[in-house]
């Protein structure tokens, strides 16, 4: 079993009323947005809720109180910008509270239902806050409930700020671009892991709880996440990042809590941090999360059947997954339940289970959703039956963030065969070389659970790989931070000539060169640029000067799809 973090702190919350008189409150539009949304009419609307406090963890908190919830009002609150909401369980439960956001651009959400989600949690632990609700981009949130409440509302809100979306969007892009479009069988009959986007394009700046707590992998179980289904390839990465931060930050569990997400055009991401071959235990179906991996599709499924794309990507990675750590993926396995809320079954109970099941076959939960819990048996189809002795497998992981040129960078992973550790053997850790080699950096010997780990100066991106013997990692490009050192420019040049410009670069090969020439108000726009591709580490070239006035210059290198520049120098040019 593994025990995630604290409780969720409460200390922060606000429920300040805005004037009945703000934008949006008028008896008129909230009925015909009522009888539009539900084919309902509400009464009313109920003062708006505004002043969400911001916590330490990221999340925004607010407090409805119950009396605001009388069936037959909407309640509306302005938190700011915001892509996720999640309630309390203890209010959520049997009053039926559904929400809807306005997107940016005044496009409302449908009203969807907040579930208690006291059946996604880890083993152990009881869920305080329900599962959470993925909107969008959005600025306005409104709430009404079916009854009244048997307490106040908590409500939790995540918001990506920009820069979090924007890196979001290029790494899911990137990572969706070399994508490859089908796994294929390796020579041993043994099917291939598919392509699974990495921590890396959706996790910096995650913090997460604790360590990662191993297990086995018996069974799979398929979640739907519970949000609109109408979002692009290049919306997935946020939305899994809004969903690690609601975990970790309003939950308080130690990172995200699926193995898997599959968006609904097929992309696959790694969810809880440990390696995608290793038997991580999750926080996704109380009571078996010890003995399952748990795979949710990004959608809402109770009507709507998932694309097939999804259920494609969904059944190769399930082809993969089991039978790497011995689990055939065809027939039932007899488990034997760890109790807890949300479980169907009483602790000690020994349960018969599909290899592929629905969360609601273990937990009292809708999910995956009517439509999707209906579409298992073709899912099983799809899977096939996958019996395959088990294996040596060799796991190789990267760190979670960029490594600064010259710095450590350190390596792990784990020696198992059928999911079992291997102690005490020697793992080399080796960097392919320029001309196509494999050049050891190191040694380690795994402990007594196959784990095993390394550090190196890392001076230039390049792919890893780790070797056990005949036993051969998958192969990593942990990209790097170059170092750029630009050297100060002549003071003044003359308008017509050229510029000389020169400098140090370590752990690109590649360095682009921008000058740029001030403008009225400040602003500064490009002149002139050039690329150079380096043969060693310092360079020196020219760049034409065409007008005159102050001019700013600057070096830029790309590492791992990221650009990096250094510090400007000036330059004047004079007629």
């Amino acid at each position: 079993m593994v025990h995630d973090g604290s409780s969720t702190d409460r200390s922060r919350r606000g429920h300040a009323v805005a004037p009945r008189g703000a934008r949006g409150l008028t008896r008129r539009r909230v009925l015909g947005a009522g009888a539009a949304a539900g084919g309902a009419l509400w009464l009313g609307v109920a003062p708006a809720v505004a002043g969400a406090a911001r916590g330490t963890d990221g999340t925004r908190r607010v407090r409805v109180p119950r009396a605001r919830l009388r069936p037959g009002r909407v309640v509306e609150l302005r938190p700011g910008a915001f892509e996720l909401v999640g309630g309390s369980v203890a209010a959520l439960a049997g009053s039926g509270i559904e929400a809807r956001a306005r997107r940016r651009g005044g496009r409302w959400t449908p009203w969807t239902t907040l579930a208690g989600g006291a059946d996604h949690a880890p083993d152990g632990r009881r869920a305080t806050m329900g599962d959470p609700l993925w909107v969008g981009d959005s600025d306005l949130l409104q709430l009404r409930a079916r009854r009244l409440p048997a307490r106040d509302l908590d409500l939790a809100l995540v918001g990506l700020d920009a820069r979090e979306r924007r890196r979001t969007r290029t790494a899911s892009a990137r990572a969706a671009a070399s994508r490859a479009a089908r796994p294929r069988a390796t020579a041993t009959g043994r099917a291939a892991m598919p392509a699974i986007i990495p921590r890396s394009a959706w996790a910096s700046g995650v913090a997460t709880k604790g360590s990662p707590t191993t297990g086995q992998v018996q069974l799979a179980f398929v979640h739907h996440t519970v949000n609109g289904n109408d979002y692009q390839p290049e919306d997935s990465a946020g939305i899994v990042r809004a969903i690690a931060k609601y975990h970790i930050g309003s939950n308080g569990w130690n990172d995200i809590g699926y193995n898997f997400l599959v968006d609904r055009f097929g992309q696959i991401f790694e969810g809880r941090a440990g390696g995608v071959a290793e038997p991580i235990v999750g926080a996704q179906a109380v009571g078996w999360n010890s003995v399952s991996t748990g795979i949710a599709i990004i959608g809402t499924f109770e009507q709507t059947a998932p694309p097939e794309a999804a259920l494609n990507a969904v059944a190769a990675l399930i082809r993969w997954k089991l039978p790497l750590h011995g689990a055939p993926t065809a027939g039932t396995v007899s488990l034997v339940s760890s109790g807890g809320a949300g479980n169907r079954w009483p602790r000690g109970r020994e349960v018969a289970f599909n290899r592929v099941s629905g969360h609601r076959d273990g937990c009292s939960t809708d999910c995956p959703g009517t439509s999707l819990y209906g579409l298992l048996p073709a899912l099983r189809a799809k899977v096939g039956d996958a019996v395959v002795a088990p294996t040596r497998q060799l796991t190789l992981s990267g760190p979670e963030s960029v490594v600064a040129y010259g710095k450590t960078l350190t390596a792990s992973g784990r020696l198992t065969i059928g999911g079992a550790g291997i102690a005490g053997e020697p793992v080399v850790l080796e960097k392919r070389s320029p001309s196509g080699g494999w050049v050891p950096l190191g040694t380690a010997t795994t402990d007594g659970a196959g784990r095993w780990r390394l550090g190196t100066s890392w001076r230039r991106s390049a792919d890893l790989r780790a070797r056990a013997g005949d036993t051969v990692s998958d192969v990593i490009t942990p990209p790097i931070v170059p170092s750029l050192s630009l050297r100060s420019p002549a003071s003044r040049v003359r308008k017509g000539r050229t510029l000389r410009v020169s400098g140090r670069v370590r752990g690109s090969d590649r360095v682009r060169i921008m000058l740029r020439r001030r403008y009225a108000g400040g602003r500064y726009k490009l002149v002139g640029e050039r690329t150079i591709t380096l043969d060693g580490s310092r360079f020196a070239t020219r760049i034409p000067v065409r007008r005159t006035g102050l001019h700013r210059v600057t070096l830029q290198a790309t590492s791992g799809g990221r650009r990096y520049d250094s510090a400007a120098r000036y330059t004047r040019a004079i007629g």
